[in-house]
């Protein structure tokens, strides 16, 4: 049996292996307020994380980033949870491409020169702002010059062929995996990629991985809206090696937050042991 696994369903946690959740949401939400305020926040974080094995959980912002609500206070929450516990967290700013370019690059640079050098976008659910558009054509400008990571609910094939070919600086990721033309252009692009978040039928991580390869998957919960166990579950009895598990559960995401220089220092010193 799996090393992983047999740890996982003994109720050992994941003592010997990295893991990064790259999908969860802190702040107000539509259908689930999951913190009162970034004190609450950050001694729960780590509550939730501990209990579950978690060493780091990548952090995207709560419902204000739907609809034209206003991201800057998403934004500053994120900061306040951030400066609270700066080795479990990292910080995935948003904006909302229907703002004007020059707040959304006035708003990109505030949180750069706050230390911020990852995106999360859902501008599909922004008046479904297109993924090409032109704010966020900017937007993807910025982030090619200061090498940031982006993550996105959704993008169409034709959007994520053509940004993908234009920054090749920059690490596209996928907030759900649906295989389909997914698996086709994470096949064709070394910078995209996918966290592995989704309701799917039976086997659909397996056949994923059989497709396109084990580095291509990060974890993801979309906690804590979910429980956390529900990103590691499919990883964990998944039909792999230890080592193909591994990098799904938190390598390939250390890797990519490394290049971005948002690694926290904390687990780049796990690392070396």
């Amino acid at each position: 049996m799996s090393r992983i696994l047999e740890q996982w369903i003994n109720g050992k946690g994941l003592p010997d292996t990295l893991v990064i959740d790259g999908h969860i949401h802190i702040g107000s939400w539509r259908h689930a307020a999951t913190f009162n305020n970034s004190d609450e926040a950050a001694v729960e974080s780590i509550r939730f994380m501990d209990a579950n094995g978690i060493d780091a959980i990548c952090a995207l912002g709560g419902g204000y980033l739907w609809g034209l609500n206003d991201y800057h206070s998403g934004n500053d929450f994120l900061l306040d949870v951030w400066k609270k516990i700066p080795g479990r967290m990292i910080p995935f700013l948003n904006v909302n491409p229907n703002d004007t370019r020059e707040n959304v690059l006035n708003e990109l640079k505030r949180m750069y020169n706050s230390g911020v050098r990852c995106i999360k976008l859902i501008n599909f659910y922004q008046e479904n702002y297109p993924g090409d558009g032109p704010n966020l054509m900017a937007l993807y400008e910025f982030a090619s010059e200061n090498r940031m990571l982006i993550i996105n609910h959704y993008w169409s094939e034709k959007v994520i062929t053509d940004i993908a070919v234009r920054f090749p600086d920059i690490d596209f990721i996928f907030a759900h995996y649906s295989g389909g033309y997914q698996d086709r252009v994470m096949k064709t692009f070394s910078n995209v990629y996918a966290n592995i978040w989704v309701y799917g039928e039976m086997g659909w991580l397996d056949r994923g991985i059989k497709n396109v390869g084990a580095g291509k998957f990060l974890l993801g919960s979309d906690g804590f809206l979910n429980s956390l166990s529900v990103g590691i579950g499919p990883v964990v009895f998944a039909p792999v090696s230890d080592d193909e598990k591994r990098q799904i559960l938190g390598l390939t995401m250390a890797r990519l937050l490394d290049k971005a220089g948002a690694l926290p220092e904390i687990i780049k010193a796990q690392l070396k042991k």
